[in-house]
């Protein structure tokens, strides 16, 4: 037995692309697929009564043979099957038929059939991934999903760390929450525990590098006083006017980093949008101009964001000239956040990568992608730019990325990944009806 298990096991892994038929991944636009998906959800649903029916099966039905029969059970049934009626009415007349290779109006597309029915079988358990006790078996999922979703951005799985938000919005929220907080930290430390960063302006250490500000994390646990200082950061005393100074993003950015910069008080003032050039990118000397005029009028940079894949046109941002541009500046004594928005293009990731998430030489991605057939006919997609702007997207402090765009994931699955999982530290909250009181 444990012989065949292993075989079969090992079938199942070593299958490739080539192997998968995408057909039979969707439900298909004239729903080809029906049966599968209609048996299958039968199954599903069958599951999860059988699971209710065998959780003490000493306990009396609450609902009688009898009771089932009165009228007005049966109304009350009739009633909701009138209510889902309508609701299947209108959403036949009026949604988008995303499903379609016709309509090419927004960049949604048809979701995966596994997606669908694991999301209708799970809702019925109801999980609440807050408390591990409410979600015993979607929490561990969750975890996976986020050691998965760095290891595709090119981050290391064992210090990162990544979750599955409401969508990229808070994706968006998160990011900069996180580059807020890390900010003000060390000027914190310098109120409780000076000695820890004896002789450091107050310019310098709004300038201090993500890494050496993530260190300085661990020393002031080791000195006893990480609450008193993380009371002192912008978290426990607001950001103030201009206090940290200011985010940069492009003109392209998503509409979500405005509400951002509002609900996070950092105010729309301080969010400074850089012009993109002629093919809709931010433009590098724009923004070398920009962080320049700050610099002089010793404002912070607490952020800059670059984004691969806008909402309007698709474009890309020159990671990788962001990143260098980052490194210089760091020399110089000049640091800031780096943050990807790759809630639309991030999953495009995966077409540079081989089986075992490596991220593949140039010429031989450009042969193995049209060799797979994942392109066909005569163009140059990847350039070389779009190459390495997706190599260097694990130069980024944190990256927002959305299933329910390039992932066909039902709505609301956005999802952001972090390079280092210390700077969560500085974001967490620990409801006393949730966690053990204590523990972090």
């Amino acid at each position: 037995m444990k012989g065949k298990k292993g075989k079969q096991n090992k079938t199942a892994t070593s299958a490739n692309a080539k192997d998968v038929e995408v057909k039979a991944l969707f439900l298909g636009p004239k729903s080809e697929n029906r049966d599968y998906f209609k048996n299958t959800l039968n199954f599903l649903m069958d599951e999860h009564m059988h699971w209710r029916r065998d959780f003490h099966p000493e306990d009396a039905e609450i609902a009688s043979v009898q009771e089932m029969r009165r009228g007005n059970y049966q109304e009350t049934l009739h009633r909701t099957y009138e209510v889902l009626s309508q609701l299947s009415a209108k959403l036949k007349a009026t949604s988008m038929p995303w499903f379609s290779a016709r309509y090419l109006g927004h960049m949604n597309s048809d979701t995966l059939m596994v997606a669908n029915l694991a999301y209708m079988a799970a809702m019925l358990y109801n999980p609440n991934n807050v408390a591990y006790e409410a979600s015993t078996a979607t929490t561990p999922m969750e975890i996976e999903v986020g050691k998965d979703l760095a290891t595709m951005l090119g981050f290391d799985p064992k210090d990162s760390w990544g979750h599955i938000t409401t969508d990229g919005t808070i994706a968006n929220y998160e990011g900069l929450w996180m580059a807020r907080n890390l900010k003000s930290f060390p000027l914190a430390v310098k109120k409780v525990k000076p000695s820890l960063v004896k002789g450091m302006t107050d310019w310098q250490l709004l300038n201090m590098p993500t890494q050496k500000a993530l260190d300085l994390i661990e020393k002031v646990k080791k000195a006893g006083c990480f609450d008193a200082v993380r009371s002192e950061t912008v978290r426990g005393t607001g950001v103030g006017e201009g206090k940290l100074g200011v985010v940069l993003v492009p003109q392209s950015k998503h509409y979500s980093w405005v509400k951002a910069a509002d609900v996070l008080g950092i105010g729309n003032r301080n969010f400074v949008e850089v012009q993109v050039d002629g093919r809709f990118r931010m433009d590098m000397g724009v923004l070398k101009r920009t962080i320049d005029d700050h610099v002089a009028k010793k404002i912070p940079i607490i952020a800059v964001v670059g984004v691969v894949g806008t909402t309007e046109e698709g474009a890309i941002d020159r990671i990788a000239e962001i990143a260098r541009l980052r490194d210089e500046y760091q020399k110089k004594g000049v640091s800031f956040y780096f943050h990807v928005d790759a809630a639309y293009g991030g999953y495009s990731r995966a077409l540079f990568l081989d089986e075992k998430s490596r991220f593949m030489e140039y010429g031989a991605l450009k042969r193995r992608l049209f060799s797979d057939k994942v392109f066909v006919g005569n163009h140059s997609y990847p350039s070389k730019e779009i190459y390495e702007s997706y190599k260097a997207i694990p130069a980024a402090d944190s990256i927002t990325i959305d299933p329910h765009k390039m992932g066909y994931i039902p709505y609301a699955a956005g999802g952001i990944a972090i390079k280092d999982r210390r700077i969560l530290d500085l974001i967490s909250y620990f409801a006393a009806y949730v966690f053990e009181s204590g523990k972090s």
